[in-house]
């Protein structure tokens, strides 16, 4: 009897093992993604994990594991090892038709593209004799974006620049500049009604001005980074401060732009405009601005001067660009440079009349 008990046991765990190979990854769905599409740097995000087993054959140990940049910290840091990337693992025990949703917090330190493209899961025979990984593509990220900082006193000094610039436009001869012309509503006074317009469409039409008051703003951001010494933390101390005074002037109604002297021109410049959407691609052109990526000099991106626009620059090098920022101001235009700086660093520069100067001391490395 005992040999024939043991024969059983032994067939039995043949029979469950070889189903369990051919069985244990069907109708097994595994969903992960960040919850939160955007954050600023830090705040805190969350990633979803979601593991459903739509079979009625139980899954001991199921593991998956994943990996993202280490800027991500995770709060509970168990099964997880950290290099140039954190390499997170969670060990799951699941019932035939039964799934299991966790929520991960992370922090964001740090402004970036964050991205995870793939993820593994494992399980194990009986005993953990065998083991069985697949691999699953996917695609979720997070947009986290630079940190805010106080640009009052450039908000100030930009709206000082714009009077002047409008003075010189002899502004008391023009308010308001010309724009479109669309249907009358019962709000719009008679004296700006188009009537050549009204007798070519048969419906009543009026003529929209543009305040010459709302003004624009060209942000030109220096993002190379060579020499002896890494000066990371004066390169993202210029992002948060184009970022910030970015989102004031657009929430003024500003027409704002920026441009950065990567070398894939056509995904960091963008032309002057306002709205909800402008400063979201603002903010998100800001964010994968990446360490790593090639850039060119400063004074490429310093070759079409905007009409009617106060250019911001926005540079740590004072050698090398002074002189490339007079030349594309010129005369009789107005400017801002903004110059990150450390402490212990020299900033040899004085103000002219047109351009204005504003230093920001970052804390050291």
């Amino acid at each position: 009897m005992i040999s024939i008990f043991f024969l059983g046991m032994i067939i039995a765990v043949f029979l469950w093992n070889f189903c369990y190979r051919m069985l244990w990854d069907r109708n097994i769905h595994v969903f992960l993604q960040f919850k939160e599409e955007t954050v600023y740097a830090g705040e805190q995000a969350n990633i979803v994990e979601k593991i459903e087993n739509k079979k009625k054959m139980p899954l001991p140990v199921l593991e998956i594991s994943f990996h993202l940049r280490k800027e991500l910290l995770f709060h509970d840091m168990e099964n997880m090892a950290v290099s140039d990337y954190t390499y997170k693992r969670d060990v799951f025990a699941l019932l035939g038709n039964q799934r299991i949703t966790r929520t991960l917090p992370v922090d964001c330190t740090k402004r970036g593209y964050y991205t995870i493209d793939s993820l593994n899961y494992t399980a194990f025979s009986l005993l953990y004799r065998k083991r069985y990984s697949k691999e699953q593509m996917i695609h979720t990220d997070l947009y986290v974006y630079a940190k805010r900082t106080d640009v009052s006193n450039l908000i100030v000094t930009f709206e000082r620049l714009m009077g002047e610039l409008q003075c010189r436009k002899r502004l008391s001869e023009d308010l308001f500049a010309f724009s479109s012309i669309r249907e009358y509503t019962r709000n719009d006074p008679m004296k700006t009604i188009n009537w050549k317009a009204s007798a070519k469409t048969g419906k009543m039409m009026v003529n929209t001005y543009d305040s010459t008051l709302a003004g624009k703003a060209m942000i030109y951001l220096d993002v190379e980074d060579k020499g002896i010494y890494d000066y990371e933390n004066l390169i993202e101390e210029g992002i948060s401060v184009a970022a910030s005074l970015a989102q004031k002037l657009i929430l003024r109604g500003i027409e704002t732009g920026i441009a950065l002297n990567t070398k894939n021109a056509q995904q960091s410049w963008l032309k002057p405009k306002t709205g909800r959407a402008q400063l979201t691609q603002i903010e998100k052109v800001l964010a994968k601005r990446d360490a790593n990526e090639e850039c060119v000099s400063y004074g490429d991106i310093l070759t079409d001067f905007l009409p009617d626009t106060v250019p911001v620059f926005i540079t740590k090098d004072v050698v090398r660009n002074r002189e490339k920022i007079e030349s594309f101001l010129g005369k009789e235009s107005f400017g801002i440079w903004i110059i990150p700086y450390q402490k212990e660093d020299n900033v040899p520069v004085s103000e002219s009349g047109n351009l204005k100067i504003v230093k920001r001391e970052v804390e050291g490395r």
